[in-house]
């Protein structure tokens, strides 16, 4: 089973995301359970432009055709837990961004004939009370964190990790959820998938095309405020 990337809440300051040789391992289990050995359950080859529900502007499929050194991908097969496909539906993904991760729509994204099993990059949106702050990474003069200046807090980890939180309280309206105003998103590649080529900028261009989708779809764009272009980093 995978374990949640969610750190426990009320802790204030620092942003840990999932380690990705835990993510990699997590999902080659994910494969072998849903999709088995069966040829008929692959996912069809994508262009870059048509992974992640086709979420992704020009920036973004240029920034992942460089990390994958490609042209050509394919997303995660089979079903999840749920019944659900596993393949990334903006919708699917909106519904479940309270559960945990691993009930969570995620966009689990291969490089076409890759067989390590390995993902290149795995995008995860999930509902949260808190969000780090800048000044808090600008502190530890040992971080390998660079921070951009996108939605509430937003930065990279050389090119093995991205995370943007914005804030979102249109989708916690009138639930029991309002005390989850925010939205962390996250990717996560496993080691040795993205390109010595890519940067951490190509990451979080990815990430923030994505997320810029997630917002439209939970009707909290205008809140989000997320860049159409994503600007330079204010540290690293």
């Amino acid at each position: 089973m995978r374990q949640t990337s969610e750190r426990p809440q009320g802790r204030k300051g620092t942003l840990t995301v999932l380690p990705s040789v835990m993510s990699a391992a997590a999902l080659i289990f994910g494969v072998s359970a849903c999709g088995g050995n069966d040829e008929s359950t692959e996912e069809p080859t994508l262009t870059a432009s048509q992974v992640c529900d086709s979420t992704l502007d020009s920036s973004a499929t240029s920034a992942l055709k460089r990390m994958g050194n490609t042209e050509k991908f394919t997303e995660l097969p089979g079903t999840m837990n749920s019944g659900e496909p596993s393949k990334f539906s903006l919708k699917r993904s909106a519904k479940t961004i309270y559960e945990d991760m691993t009930q969570r729509n995620q966009c689990v994204v291969f490089k076409a004939g890759d067989k390590t099993g390995h993902p290149l990059m795995t995008v995860d949106f999930s509902a949260v009370n808190y969000h780090p702050r800048a000044d808090d990474a600008s502190q530890d003069e040992k971080s390998e964190n660079v921070i951009y200046p996108i939605g509430l807090y937003a930065k990279t980890n050389g090119n093995a990790s991205a995370a943007i939180y914005f804030k979102c309280s249109a989708q916690a309206s009138g639930t029991a959820k309002e005390s989850e105003p925010y939205i962390k998103a996250s990717l996560t590649s496993a080691p040795g998938q993205v390109s010595v080529k890519s940067t951490g900028q190509d990451l979080v261009t990815v990430l923030n095309a994505v997320s810029r989708a997630m917002a439209e779809q939970l009707d909290c764009a205008s809140e989000a405020a997320l860049p159409t272009q994503v600007p330079k980093p204010t540290t690293g």
